[in-house]
């Protein structure tokens, strides 16, 4: 399940999929959910709030458990100082630094992948994409921490459980161990934006968000006994028998009874930023605003490790996480729906079982899907994602960089304005998630690099400076390639539309796509709209595209480091 987001607004609140703890910005319909755990447990770690005045009525003052337990960041110093120089003052969630602001649109992406969700489809005729390939595949419900629909009884809750924790575990090291850099990607919701970030704290965001999923009353039963530190059972979104289910009631969500909703039901009628203070939590949110402290000091730590020895701190750092706060006890959790009253009305019968509980059929008749069929629902949704993967591409300059669990870039487009159908065999290809090389170009006949003064749109390139400019090779088209920059990832290695041809920084890769020809040690860089080869004016210390370039002059070799 997803939490539901603040920016998703009505749209989402009026389809049939449901996200975990809410997700909106600060003044929409429905208050900030993952964003406002995500933000405010960072912030308060880093004792750095800076919008909410403290609360005299926390709860927390009295808890004896449910309280964070590993957030010392006495080893994390340089990786704290390098994240609060970076400030963001974003409007809608007030993150105060920037790698806060990445783990939030990080944890979006999960639920939204960048779609509008209120138009998430090329043409009115198509499927609805937001729910085919970010909300509904089975394969994608570790996500949320739920069960896939065929994860039937007590044993499919333990099955899901195992699963989301080694997910879990899986978004934790990848994040940490993602090449640095700065990335574009979509934010989605009630509108579609693109926004900048940090890729490895964007990517935490996955880790983030099913965390933070696995503490909604939607997705997990967890007992105010132990006040919501273990989890005791793992629920369903498509009619999973032997299993509650993820309820479907817009209605609860505006009234806030939704276990997705974070905020008393009493304070739904509240708005500002005076109505987001602790008090007005409901206790198993702000249990999984205390976890997420845990989780944000886990990851600076890990990130304050070098590399070289960060996979295998990640991984004990977040097998740490995943024992103090997605743990569950096997045994309880097989048995758990034996007893009847651990069954509310969402239950469906496990095949055999009888008392307390609905039909699979039942179920599927209050979805209104168009089937009360369980197996035509998942292979209608297959048949939708698989529509909607073969109409999204990568923007020109961004095939480097796909979700691998989706199947789809950070930054995409439509192919068409019209909907296209993919041919009988066509099937997604598996995408690497990060298939971008780093390279510093520098002459062959100095050894100088291209830098720049600043990274800056029509930025001129030069070798007079020693300030290299990190080049990221991106794939095109039949071996050729963009050149992005990587701390800069709006610019482009470009050109002048003067005579001199001289290079610069551009923020498009339109008539910029070069192949690299191999010269024994060298290469040359072959722009294949002008076929025209980049060479270096050595007076000017600068590169120049012109008809000077050629394959076989040493100023048209380039050494790519």
């Amino acid at each position: 399940m997803n939490i539901k987001k603040l920016s998703i607004g009505l749209a989402l609140l009026g389809a049939t999929s449901a996200s975990a703890f809410t997700q909106l910005g600060g003044g929409g319909i429905m208050p900030m959910g993952h964003e406002w755990l995500t933000r405010t447990a960072a912030l308060e770690l880093l004792d750095q709030e800076h919008i909410i005045q403290t609360d005299p009525n926390d709860p927390r003052y009295h808890w004896q458990q449910g309280l964070a337990k590993r957030t010392d960041l006495t080893a994390a110093y340089d990786e704290v100082q390098r994240i609060q120089a970076k400030s963001n003052n974003n409007s809608s969630y007030q993150p105060k630094y920037d790698d806060i602001y990445a783990a939030i649109v990080g944890e979006r992406w999960v639920d939204i992948a960048g779609f509008n969700v209120a138009n998430a489809s090329t043409d009115p005729t198509g499927p609805n994409c937001f729910s085919a390939i970010s909300q509904e595949p089975a394969d994608l419900q570790q996500d949320h921490f739920m069960r896939r629909y065929d994860d039937i009884g007590g044993q499919g809750g333990v099955d899901a459980a195992y699963r989301g924790q080694k997910r879990f575990i899986e978004h934790f090291v990848n994040a940490a161990m993602a090449e640095q850099k700065r990335i574009q990607v979509w934010d989605g919701g009630g509108y579609s934006a693109k926004t900048e970030v940090d890729h490895n704290y964007f990517l935490f965001g996955r880790a983030v968000h099913l965390f933070q999923d696995s503490f909604s009353p939607e997705h997990t039963v967890r007992l105010p006994a132990d006040n919501y530190e273990k989890v005791w059972q793992v629920k369903a979104y498509l009619c999973s028998e032997g299993a509650e289910q993820h309820t479907h009631d817009t209605k609860d969500v505006l009234d806030f009874s939704s276990g997705d909703v974070i905020w008393q039901e009493n304070t739904r009628l509240d708005s500002g930023w005076d109505s987001y203070s602790a008090s007005n939590m409901k206790p198993v949110a702000l249990v999984a605003l205390e976890a997420s402290k845990d989780l944000w000091a886990a990851f600076i730590r890990t990130m304050a490790v070098d590399k070289s020895a960060r996979e295998a701190y990640a991984r004990q750092e977040a097998q740490t996480l995943v024992d103090n706060w997605l743990s569950f006890d096997e045994q309880a959790m097989l048995a758990w729906y034996d007893n009847q009253q651990h069954r509310d009305h969402t239950y469906v019968l496990a095949p055999g079982e009888t008392g307390t509980g609905k039909t699979l059929e039942a179920c599927m008749g209050e979805l209104n899907v168009g089937t009360t069929n369980q197996t035509e629902r998942v292979a209608q949704l297959d048949a939708e994602r698989r529509q909607c993967l073969y109409n999204i591409e990568a923007e020109p300059g961004y095939a480097d960089l796909y979700d691998d669990y989706m199947g789809m870039p950070y930054n995409w487009r439509w192919k068409s304005l019209t909907w296209q159908t993919p041919p009988n065999d066509w099937q997604p290809t598996k995408q690497q998630a990060d298939s971008g090389e780093a390279v510093v170009i520098k002459s062959a006949v100095d050894g100088k690099a291209l830098s720049v003064s600043a990274l800056n749109n029509n930025e001129r390139l030069t070798t007079a400076l020693n300030n290299p400019v990190e080049w990221l090779k991106v794939p095109a088209s039949e071996g050729r390639y963009y050149l992005r920059s990587r701390q800069a990832p709006a610019l482009f290695f470009s050109y002048s539309g003067s005579s001199s041809g001289y290079g610069k920084l551009w923020n498009s890769p339109k008539q910029a796509e070069y192949e690299f020809v191999y010269q024994g040690g060298v290469w040359n860089i072959k722009n294949t709209y002008w076929q025209q080869y980049f060479w270096y004016n050595q007076d000017k210390h600068r590169p120049q595209l012109t008809s000077t370039g050629s394959a076989d002059k040493q100023h048209s070799k380039w050494i790519l480091e």
